[in-house]
């Protein structure tokens, strides 16, 4: 994904933020944290997957595609964060 200017005018609009710089580190703050959560999503499932609850697997299931979710999130924000990074330094 290399998004253009206007893209990055208006996700910067959304980060509240006026410059590349201050988009960048925006993004690597929400990216760190989305990682925690997928962390803290699959320190769970594995403590959950001991148990012999009842409804147990439909929890596990919902769990791993929650993790999975959020990866993939936090993967979005680190290929936006590039497209900012390569419009600061002019390229795209």
């Amino acid at each position: 994904m290399t998004a253009r200017r206007k893209d990055l005018d208006a996700w910067a609009e959304i980060l509240e933020v006026d410059n590349d710089t201050d988009a960048m580190a925006a993004l690597s703050n929400y990216y760190s944290r989305l990682l925690t959560v997928a962390g803290e999503l699959n320190w769970f499932q594995k403590r959950f997957e001991t148990t012999t609850v009842v409804g147990g697997d439909d929890i596990l299931v919902s769990l791993n595609d929650a993790a999975t979710d959020t990866l993939n999130a936090a993967d979005g924000l680190r290929m936006l964060r590039r497209s900012f990074e390569r419009h600061e330094r002019g390229v795209a």
